[in-house]
């Protein structure tokens, strides 16, 4: 028995109401010896027991009948098929299936979410006239398919066989909880939800035990059986951030067997702008990650795009994982400076050997050498940085210059160890540095992208540069040091303007002056050339996972739009229009399918065309199930209802939703018993009186 209204039970106390009326006026008789009436004693003892029997048998009807409104207001509800229950009672039902990718899963009677909606529709097949259900499709986010319970069941069922399963990963509690808040609004007896899953453990954790706050019989409903064998790309990983033409770089991958078995002659293939550039065979034990380096190098700037592809499993989805990497090339910069030949030959060693009447080879760095004198009317449309090395002063017109072309969205490195004040240099400088012991370069995060090559701190190890003079400088309020020398003096600033960047090296390059030994130090090569790579990088995120959003930046088309497309789907030819805000960015919130994605921006003098790519979430590929007993728990759940055969037991659902409340015949009850305590009372006043 179950009740509709328990708070009601609480009117049971009053129950003992008549009890204490009773026994409050109840009075203690005073005995008085009188002779003439002594021999009435014995005849008078066999009435006062009968009233006293009559009496009782009233108060316990009036503490009965108070107990039985109080049960008929609480509505008592009869279940599990017993003779006053025979009623099938009016059920309302979410259904909770879960089309994360895991579900993709192809076993050997056929694949998880095909099996997964069968059992679901078996669900609503067993509902009857006047029964309500809604559907949520489950992944890492809940997606209603009704909001509301509705009573066409055919509805739900067509939704259900129209399901596809998503490229998400899972997370049970935000689809347990949406289900809670449908059924809530139900004012129906029975209330059922179902939980359609795989069961795989990464989706029931970094959570706690959700309250059943609908009061639903929760059934957890699994589809799969016995242990699942999978393997996955779980990751590629550049060698660095920054990857230059003709410079060679590595990919690190991770290959993992999410399987309690061996595998032998897995092929993993290596693609790269569509073609196939190396294949390799490998063997793993059980649960082993296998890390794999392949590298490559390439000669042409800009966004290229690739993928790793392993052999078809069973769950083909995390077989393969998409790339997209920015190449930077033919940066175009102009070396400022009285004696800035030594950048034209860090930036690009072999300028040395073209004639200065022909254009430079198309290599990472294009580098310009001018005088101060003509920096000051100097055209600077066609560079991408300027590198200022070693300026005493910067003039006026050189300042407009500069500040013009930051404007543009350009980038600026200075080296000065000269105290010269612009707006648009993100330190303060103060007065001059002598060290007596040189200093090092030895405060920098290693993972950088300026200092990522520099590993095991080699800058402030014994080959490193070392430095006698420096600036006191004070870092701008919306500025960042990326490194210090030994005395913690700034030696390295950032600083951003809108999209160019600013970085300041507290440091000149003169060697007259004998101030640092930075440009004939091995380092000083990889520095100024990350450096200048790093200032080039582009801000958005070439690689991301299904559902992130891609953010990217097109400040030469303010309040435009982008065109963006899958290049690998069914509809490859259907383009998305994206609007670009006013400051340039631009929000893609559509990635619900891996792949590579084509962006295009049209300006007023050419075609932007950029790319990304979208991966699957490597989570979804650990299939280990979490048990059944620490699910229940975790959703206040029952016993799953299945046959061994995997079927819904139908006939046990039944059973379990036949029910009657029974507030109408209590209340019947009520109404005799009253009946019979006002006939006692009358008989027994009655009695009483004669008597007397």
């Amino acid at each position: 028995m179950a009740f509709l209204n328990p708070l009601f039970l609480f009117g049971l106390f009053a129950a003992a109401v008549p009890l204490l009326i009773h026994l409050w006026s109840r009075r203690q008789a005073v005995t008085v010896d009188f002779s003439s009436l002594m021999f009435l004693v014995a005849a008078h003892r066999q009435n006062v027991r009968r009233i006293q029997l009559k009496q009782l048998l009233i108060l316990l009807l009036r503490m009965l009948i108070v107990a039985l409104i109080a049960l008929a207001l609480a509505r008592p509800f009869l279940t599990l098929g017993l003779p006053l229950a025979a009623v099938r009672t009016k059920t309302d039902v979410v259904i909770v299936l879960d089309n994360s990718y895991s579900m993709q899963y192809e076993d050997v009677d056929g694949v998880w979410f095909d099996k997964a909606k069968m059992v679901a529709t078996d669900v609503l097949r067993s509902l009857r006239h006047g029964d309500a259900a809604s559907l949520i499709l489950m992944s890492d986010i809940p997606h209603p398919v009704f909001r509301q319970l509705t009573p066409d069941i055919d509805s739900v069922i067509t939704s259900i066989q129209n399901a596809e399963a998503s490229y998400r990963s899972t997370n049970i509690q935000p689809s347990v909880e949406l289900a809670h808040e449908i059924l809530s609004e139900s004012d129906q007896q029975n209330k059922e939800l179902y939980i359609v899953s795989d069961f795989a453990r990464n989706g029931w954790e970094d959570w706690g035990v959700i309250p059943n706050r609908s009061g639903s019989r929760i059934i957890l409903l699994p589809i799969r059986k016995g242990a699942a064998h999978n393997t996955n790309i779980e990751e590629i990983v550049p060698s660095h951030q920054l990857i230059g033409v003709d410079l060679p770089f590595q990919l690190k991958t991770a290959i993992r067997n999410q399987s309690e078995a061996p595998i032998s002659q897995t092929t993993l293939t290596f693609y790269v702008d569509k073609q196939k550039k190396k294949t390799l065979t490998y063997s793993a034990d059980a649960d082993e990650s296998i890390m794999t380096t392949l590298t490559h190098t390439f000669s042409v700037p800009g966004t290229h795009i690739g993928h790793l592809a392993l052999t078809d499993d069973r769950l083909r989805t995390d077989n393969r994982r998409n790339f997209a990497l920015g190449v930077l090339g033919e940066i175009r910069v102009l070396c400022v400076g009285d004696e800035a030949d030594y950048l034209t030959l860090a930036l690009n060693p072999l300028s040395d050997r073209q004639s200065t009447s022909a254009p430079l080879k198309a290599t990472m760095i294009q580098p310009t050498t001018i005088t101060p004198a003509e920096f000051d009317t100097y055209p600077l449309q066609d560079y991408d940085v300027i590198i200022i090395s070693d300026l005493s002063t910067i003039s006026s017109a050189s300042n407009t210059q500069v500040l013009e072309f930051i404007r543009q969205g350009k980038h600026v490195i200075v080296f000065t160890s000269d105290a010269y004040n612009k707006a648009w240099i993100p330190v303060k400088f103060g007065q001059p540095i002598t060290w007596k012991i040189p200093q090092k370069v030895s405060q920098y995060d290693e993972k950088h992208p300026i200092f990522e090559i520099f590993s095991d701190n080699v800058l402030s190890g014994q080959y490193g540069p070392q430095f006698y003079q420096s600036m006191s400088v004070t870092p701008n309020s919306d500025a960042t040091v990326l490194a210090r020398f030994g005395d913690e003096t700034p030696f390295l600033v950032e600083r951003r303007e809108g999209r160019s960047n600013i970085l300041i090296f507290n440091c000149g390059l003169q060697q007259r002056s004998n101030s640092n030994e930075l440009l004939v130090n091995p380092y000083f090569l990889p520095l100024i050339q990350h450096s200048v790579l790093y200032v080039m990088r582009s801000d958005s995120q070439k690689n991301i996972n299904v559902g992130d959003a891609y953010i990217a930046h097109f400040p030469q088309n303010p309040g435009g739009r982008a065109w963006i497309k899958n290049v690998e789907s069914d509809d490859s030819d259907t383009m998305s229009a994206v609007a670009i805000d006013e400051d340039g960015t631009m929000r893609y919130e559509q990635s619900e399918q891996p792949g590579i994605y084509q962006v295009d921006v049209q300006t007023k003098d050419r075609l932007f065309r950029d790319f990304f790519a979208v991966n699957v979430p490597v989570d979804e590929s650990n299939l280990t199930s979490i048990s059944l007993q620490q699910a229940s728990d975790r959703v206040d759940a029952q016993t799953e209802i299945t046959h061994e055969t995997g079927m819904l037991d139908t006939e046990e659902l039944d059973i379990r939703r036949h029910g009657r409340e029974i507030w109408g015949e209590l209340l019947i009850l009520t109404v005799c018993l009253l009946l019979l305590e006002g006939f006692l009372s009358n008989r027994a006043s009655k009695s009483t009186v004669g008597e007397t």
